[in-house]
């Protein structure tokens, strides 16, 4: 059986290669691995570092577990609180991630973005910011890319296998006793009708059109800016990410960490500090 996959806004070679490292996985669901999923905060000086890592979810998953990832309700929680406390003087999110499933990123994208604006958050592509993770990376005020990273691929995709002529030659036959016309209509055990491809379709199109949605709140642009100049799924190096408006600046994490550990707050892409009161005001703006 292959039930319909979620929809997902990752990058596609390391969801193939994800996908066939699981067959025949043996996990055991514990306590101390859904806690693996939380993501651990550092500090330095001042600076709160929470990483963006792995396969992204909303809550634990077995696929998370498997190979590494956040959950972005623990994420946004600690972003949110990092901003809240009195006792740190920026947030830096570290992100290393290929995206993940479209559950939860939405609202975990909105949380971030209404509670910024206090102190200078920044996310940096270290060295990878893909779909999901671009999702919520693009909420912070500044946007940086490392030298060697990328970023964007800002689109969805879900997955379908008719899995009927494999069953066919194995000499077995399903049948749906069922209630609901559309009920399985994605079983995998038969071709895709029309309308089945049509309802994935609309899910897949009303995902992806949240996702350019929030981006375009996060950078402070356009919908329309972010499907022509960084949309449509492809991936950018640094260099494309900050000429396309993606990102504001290429650094490495360290250097990033630095600026901000010495109280420099730097407006996107600019080149001059500012006081706090203007960081706050502009923040505000982009909201």
């Amino acid at each position: 059986m292959n039930p319909l996959a979620d929809v997902l806004a990752m990058d596609e070679r390391t969801y193939r290669l994800w996908a066939e490292q699981t067959k025949g996985a043996v996990f055991t669901w514990t306590a101390e691995a859904a806690a693996r999923l939380i993501p651990a905060k550092r500090s330095v000086g001042s600076v709160a570092v929470i990483p963006l890592s792995g396969f992204l979810t909303q809550k634990p998953t077995l696929f998370s577990m498997l190979f590494g990832g956040t959950s972005v309700q623990a994420f946004a929680r600690e972003v949110v609180a990092a901003l809240g406390d009195q006792s740190i003087g920026a947030v830096l999110l570290d992100i290393d991630s290929p995206g993940g499933e479209t559950f939860g990123m939405t609202e975990a994208a909105a949380q971030i973005r209404a509670a910024r604006g206090t102190k200078p958050l920044v996310a940096v592509a270290n060295p990878i910011a893909a779909s999901a993770a671009y999702w919520l990376g693009s909420q912070a005020d500044e946007f940086v890319v490392t030298p060697s990273g990328l970023a964007g691929s800002v689109g969805v995709f879900s997955t379908y296998v008719d899995e009927s002529k494999a069953l066919e030659q194995a000499g077995l036959a399903v049948t749906f006793i069922k209630y609901g016309a559309r009920k399985a209509e994605a079983s995998g055990v038969e071709p895709l009708s029309e309308g089945a491809l049509a309802s994935i379709q609309a899910r897949v199109d009303e995902a992806g059109r949240m996702f350019e949605a929030d981006v375009a709140k996060g950078r402070g642009v356009s919908v329309a800016k972010v499907h022509s100049d960084f949309g449509e799924g492809g991936i950018l190096t640094a260099s494309q990410a900050v000429a396309a408006g993606a990102a504001d600046r290429i650094a490495t994490l360290d250097e990033v960490v630095a600026r901000l550990a010495s109280g420099q707050k730097r407006l996107s892409g600019g080149s001059k500090a500012m006081d706090a009161a203007t960081f706050r005001l502009r923040s505000r703006a982009r909201a």
